[in-house]
């Protein structure tokens, strides 16, 4: 299945987000990952992210942050809170 959309990946751990952004990619989509919540801001500001993807190992606070943060920067953005085993689920269901 091709997508054509660029997904933000935002995790903690470098050999977890290896895994799920060959996971998005053999899927099709664009995945771009940051294990930092500065790189992950310039990034998402910097593309055309349509979807952000924020791994378990990801704190509270930096949830907070990215929620508030991306959503002021793009009202329409789809913020995923995820696991590795339901993230191409979730995906789907709000690029459907």
């Amino acid at each position: 299945m091709e997508h054509t959309q660029k997904v933000l990946v935002i995790g903690r751990h470098q050999d977890m987000m290896q895994k799920v952004l060959k996971m998005l990619q053999n899927e099709g989509y664009e995945a771009i990952g940051e294990l930092t919540n500065e790189n992950a801001i310039t990034t998402f500001k910097q593309n055309n992210i349509q979807a952000v993807v924020i791994g378990g190992g990801v704190d509270t606070e930096s949830r907070n942050l990215f929620h508030t943060e991306f959503s002021a920067w793009n009202p329409e953005i789809k913020i995923i809170d995820a696991h590795p085993q339901t993230v191409l689920s979730d995906l789907a269901s709000i690029f459907q």
